[in-house]
């Protein structure tokens, strides 16, 4: 007999019966226990991020929704459709009444500009006599509606260029719909302001009735 015990194959280990380690997790642990191990942290990491949404991450929304436009099939705006606070006022022929009282107009009270219930004046609205972008007035005699010493009157052209220009307004939107104001083309601070007893000057803005009152409505005669 020779000192190698040939019944044992060569190469083969033997150690004491148990669980067979061999190809087993880290530290020669059984994989059995290292899945374990895995599948345990797994679920409290997951129950640590459900209770911080819950919280603190609960009132910021998913990047998804967050980044989300519109609804599918929402109506895009009609660009034909006309902007309801469009003003109206163009060139021919107008009346023009205080904001809510259309039964009172612009009239012709001598040589001044005045509103009143009675005797209308038919307005012939022309392209601004010093800005064709703007407007002027003119009444059936000819003459012009214009400011002098901040008041409006009637005076015929002398065809100067302070005339043109006082006689030169420029439309805003006014207060509602189909109403505008009038802002003077030579002193673009003040417009036409209708003032109590329906006298009608050029004024810079004052007082919160203000803007109601140099507000006008545009309408066709009749």
């Amino acid at each position: 007999m020779t000192d190698q015990d040939h019944s044992r194959p060569s190469g083969t280990v033997y150690g004491r019966g148990g669980a067979d380690i061999r190809g087993g997790g880290p530290g020669g642990l059984p994989r059995a226990f290292t899945a374990g191990v895995g599948a345990g942290v797994v679920a409290v990491l997951g129950l640590g991020w459900a209770a911080w949404s819950s919280t603190a991450g609960g009132d910021s929304p998913p990047a998804a929704a967050a980044a989300a436009g519109p609804p599918t099939g929402a109506p895009e705006p009609d660009p034909t459709t006309p902007d309801p606070a469009k003003v109206q006022l163009t060139t021919g022929s107008w009346l023009l009444s205080p904001l809510g009282d259309p039964d009172t107009y612009l009239t012709v009270n001598g040589d001044d500009a005045k509103m009143s219930p009675a005797d209308p004046a038919t307005l012939t609205v022309v392209a601004g006599l010093a800005d064709d972008s703007c407007f002027s007035f003119r009444v059936a005699d000819g003459r012009y509606l214009r400011h002098f010493d901040y008041r409006l009157r009637f005076d015929a052209s002398d065809d100067s260029d302070l005339f043109r220009a006082d006689a030169t307004f420029c439309q805003e939107a006014g207060t509602d719909v189909g109403t505008v104001r009038l802002r003077s083309e030579n002193y673009p601070e003040h417009l036409v302001h209708r003032r109590d007893d329906g006298s009608l000057y050029i004024d810079k803005p004052e007082g919160s009735g203000f803007t109601a009152e140099s507000s006008f409505m545009v309408q066709a005669p009749s």
